[in-house]
């Protein structure tokens, strides 16, 4: 874990979070800044940079990744009521540890339609 990374000291418990989901691998903690009902972050334990993600350096990774964001779309019933899933890169985002943005809970289209 990269000491500086502060999604890596929310995984260690050395930051507050609301932990809502988690297995041996991802944890899913409640945005601190929502933009929805339900905003929920899901994310690695083990640091993995955005840019190894995204180039398949880790084989596997990004199935057992959207396996954990689909726990926790179901979790929330957002199965079946609509979800929007948003993950920032290349610029865009404000943390190099990857994480998936999953928003939902109302009846409009969550931070605007795609």
């Amino acid at each position: 874990m990269a000491d500086e990374c502060l999604f890596c000291k929310i995984i260690k418990g050395e930051e507050p979070s609301v932990r809502v989901w988690e297995d041996a691998e991802f944890i899913a903690v409640e945005n601190k800044f929502p933009r929805a009902p339900i905003h929920v972050l899901v994310m690695p334990k083990l640091h993995v940079e955005k840019s190894d993600a995204i180039h398949g350096a880790i084989p596997g990774y990004w199935d057992r990744f959207l396996d954990a964001i689909s726990q926790v779309v179901k979790q929330y019933g957002l199965d079946r009521t609509g979800y929007k899933l948003v993950n920032n890169g290349a610029g865009y985002n404000h943390f190099s540890h990857e994480h998936m943005h999953v928003l939902g809970g109302s009846k409009e289209e969550p931070a605007g339609e795609t």
